[in-house]
C-alpha cells in the first residue's frame, strides 16, 4: 500500500432539501466522490431508530445527499469518527428556502406529496410548520457540531460558497472548473403538473389549514 496517498473521507450533506444539495452532489462528483442519492423509503426505519438499511449503504458509497441523510448525521459521526465530513446547506433565509419548497412542490407529481419528509401533502398552508422545521433542524445540526470543530462546515451558495469551503474541508485541490448550478428552478418545466397542483392544493391547504 501507498501510504504517500491520502485517504479522503467520506461526505455527508446534511441540509434540508431545496438548499443546493443537488450542487453539493455535483460537486462532490466533480472532485471524484461515488454519491449516494435519495432513499427515502429508509425514512420509516430510520425514524424508528433502525439504522441497518442506513449502514449497508454508508459501507458502500463515499458521499450521501438528499432523504434520509439529514437525519443520520449523529449515527454517521459516531460510526467513522475522523474519517467523515458533513456539509450543512443552508439557504440566504427561511423564507427563500420555503419559497423554494413550494416552487418545487408546485411542479412535482400530484400523487408525490411530502409526507414522508415534512409530514404534510404540500408545504402551502403551513409556512410557519415549515420554517420552524428548517430553523430547528439547523440548529439542531450546528448545536451537535460546536462540540466536533472541523467535522463540519456550511455552504450557501446563495452568499458564495462554494469550493473554498467544500474543498478545505475534505482536504482536496479546488478545480478549476467553477461552481455548478445544478436543479435550478426553471430548468425542468412541469407545465401539466402545475396546472393539476394549482387546482389540488389550494383546496389541500384550506382542508389542512
Amino acid at each position: 500500500m501507498d501510504r504517500s496517498v491520502v485517504r479522503k473521507p467520506k461526505v455527508m450533506v446534511v441540509g434540508l432539501s431545496k438548499t443546493g444539495t443537488s450542487t453539493l452532489r455535483t460537486m462532490l462528483e466533480m472532485l471524484g466522490y461515488r454519491v449516494c442519492g435519495p432513499r427515502k423509503k429508509l425514512l420509516p426505519a430510520v425514524r424508528a431508530g433502525d439504522m441497518a438499511g442506513v449502514d449497508e449503504l454508508l459501507d458502500v458509497y463515499d458521499a450521501f445527499e438528499d432523504w434520509p441523510w439529514p437525519l443520520v448525521y449523529g449515527h454517521a459521526h459516531q460510526r467513522f469518527g475522523n474519517d467523515i465530513r458533513f456539509v450543512l446547506t443552508t439557504r440566504a433565509s427561511p423564507q427563500k428556502w420555503f419559497q423554494s419548497l413550494v416552487n418545487h412542490g408546485r411542479g412535482s407529481s400530484p400523487f408525490r406529496g411530502m409526507w414522508a419528509t415534512y409530514g404534510h401533502y404540500r408545504p402551502d398552508g403551513h409556512e410557519a410548520a415549515f420554517k420552524a422545521i428548517y430553523e430547528r433542524h439547523n440548529s439542531d445540526v450546528r448545536h451537535y457540531f460546536a462540540a466536533h470543530p472541523g467535522a463540519m462546515a456550511e455552504i450557501c451558495l446563495e452568499r458564495g460558497d462554494g469550493w473554498n469551503v467544500l474543498c478545505p474541508l475534505v482536504g482536496a485541490a479546488v478545480p478549476a472548473e467553477p461552481v455548478p448550478h445544478s436543479n435550478k428552478a426553471g430548468e425542468k418545466p412541469r407545465l401539466v403538473n402545475r396546472a393539476i397542483n394549482s387546482v389540488i392544493t389550494p383546496i389541500y391547504a384550506r382542508l389542512s389549514g
